[in-house]
């Protein structure tokens, strides 16, 4: 692994986190914590299932292994966000 490789992943998942939020108007952040943990919890039940699938040859109807994990690190970003929120002084 390596410093730009790491760079040109996360740089492309901010670009389409920022994308996205834009487009969904920041709902992400509407039920807070709890919210997020459903969002990670459906992504990751879904990565599972992809996995699995790929290893019995099956290929996904919609969006890539790729994709799923780029909206994993997108809700884990957002949820350090909110949780950033949470802590500061009110």
């Amino acid at each position: 692994m390596k410093e730009e490789q790491v760079r040109e992943v996360t740089e492309n998942v901010i670009q389409t986190l920022l994308k996205k939020n834009a487009d969904y108007g920041g709902a992400s952040f509407d039920l807070g914590l709890n919210g997020n943990m459903v969002h990670l919890w459906d992504k990751i039940k879904r990565y599972r299932t992809m996995v699995e699938n790929k290893n019995k040859g099956i290929e996904p109807n919609f969006e890539s292994i790729e994709d799923t994990l780029k909206d994993i690190l997108g809700y884990s970003i957002i949820g350090l966000l909110i949780l950033n929120d949470e802590n500061l002084p009110k």
